[in-house]
């Protein structure tokens, strides 16, 4: 990302600051000069560098989600091996670290024995969640975690929920867990869980009500839990399915946020006063929303939306589409009935009012992007996903993108 200002002292260009001070003297400037110099150095907050991403190590299956510790970001997803950006071979089964910066896999190699669908970093911690039921050896079902500092796991903590885990959230003592599961640590509650993030022991006096379907995300913010998914209600009402809050307390419903969404939502980010949802139903669409559930815009595309990210001062979108459609009106199979806006091949940019931005990787494959997550700083984007090149196959990288 441009700083909207150089790092560097401004000074004026030349030629500005010899007509201001010919004899060494003169100090007043013109304010049509100040103009011109400001002009001449700033650049548009939030500006893309490119279309297509750095050379990085890649993954020879999927990546569905990516984290970062500072520069270093962790995939997780259905790989078994990677190739290093010397073109030799290395096993990684499951989870992998690359550096952001130069793209050089890192030496953290865990073994699991079985496929990770989230990593997410927090406390000091890398958590990892999934259908494994085994890490480096050692029981650990379905959710693990390793700690930052030394990569080592931590066999300790063991919440044992009983199935899939799709997301993890910590937060201060809590952590929380979404997925198919129905109990955690012997507890029964299915699909939305917390547990304490010194044991790992089920919270029992957070027992939200969700029913049927999985969740998908969970987003902490604005003194609520936001949940996504394919769930058909929190609290026993409709109205709140597939996208709604609980209190992180109590877990009772939120009913203050309200958001009408009636598909399956893969993924939701809370950033400053919006809400932002990745939604996948026929078609896909972004969708932005206020505090209440309101909907502010959205940004529909002829295949699914599977993640959604605020990196700068633009909304990135990833999923299996082809095409960012003029409404949010899909056909049966997912195509744009009122016509098409332009070519985006799985991943697009919008700014903060919805407005479709030029940038536009042209990536391949059928599942195309399962997860974006940019860096704390703004430096770079991660993506994971199954494609294997961009530009309209102008450049081979394989399922693990990292764009500056």
């Amino acid at each position: 990302m441009r700083p909207l200002i150089p790092d560097a002292p401004f000074r004026l260009p030349g030629a500005a600051r010899n007509a201001c001070d010919t004899g060494g003297m003169r100090r007043l400037i013109t304010l049509s000069a100040l103009f011109a110099a400001l002009l001449f150095v700033q650049v548009p907050a939030g500006a893309i560098d490119s279309s297509l991403p750095q050379a990085t190590a890649s993954f020879n299956d999927q990546v569905v989600k990516v984290a970062y510790n500072g520069d270093t970001v962790y995939s997780g997803g259905l790989f078994t091996r990677a190739r290093q950006t010397d073109g030799t071979f290395a096993n990684r089964t499951y989870l992998a670290a690359v550096n952001s910066r130069t793209g050089a896999l890192l030496p953290f190699a865990p073994v699991l024995n079985g496929t990770v669908h989230e990593v997410k970093t927090g406390g000091g911690y890398l958590y990892v969640a999934g259908k494994f039921t085994e890490v480096d050896g050692v029981a650990m079902s379905r959710v693990a975690r390793f700690n930052l500092g030394t990569g080592k796991l931590d066999t300790a903590w063991r919440p044992k929920p009983s199935a899939t885990v799709y997301s993890v959230e910590p937060s201060g003592t809590t952590v929380y867990l979404g997925g198919t599961f129905s109990s955690v640590g012997g507890h029964a509650q299915p699909r939305l869980a917390a547990v304490d993030v010194a044991t790992g022991a089920p919270i029992t006096a957070f027992a939200p009500q969700v029913s049927e379907g999985g969740v998908r995300d969970l987003q902490v913010g604005h003194g609520r839990l936001y949940v996504a998914g394919v769930f058909s209600t929190i609290g026993g009402d409709k109205k709140y399915g597939k996208l709604g809050a609980v209190n992180p307390v109590s877990g009772a419903v939120d009913t203050s946020f309200v958001s009408k969404v009636y598909v399956l939502t893969r993924e939701v980010v809370v950033a400053g006063d919006r809400v932002y949802a990745a939604l996948d139903g026929r078609g896909g669409e972004i969708r932005a929303f206020t505090t209440s559930g309101e909907t502010l815009w959205y940004q529909a595309v002829d295949g699914g939306m599977q993640t959604v990210e605020v990196w700068g001062d633009a909304v990135i979108g990833g999923g299996h589409f082809d095409q960012a459609c003029v409404t949010n009106h899909a056909g049966p199979l997912g195509e744009c009935v009122d016509g098409v806006k332009a070519e985006r091949g799985k991943l697009l940019a919008v700014d903060m009012n919805g407005k479709l931005l030029p940038w536009n990787p042209g990536a391949n494959g059928v599942v195309g992007a399962w997860d974006a997550t940019a860096h704390p700083s703004g430096a770079n984007l991660s993506v994971g996903g199954s494609f294997t090149t961009f530009g309209g196959g102008t450049m081979e990288q394989k399922r693990l993108a990292v764009f500056d």
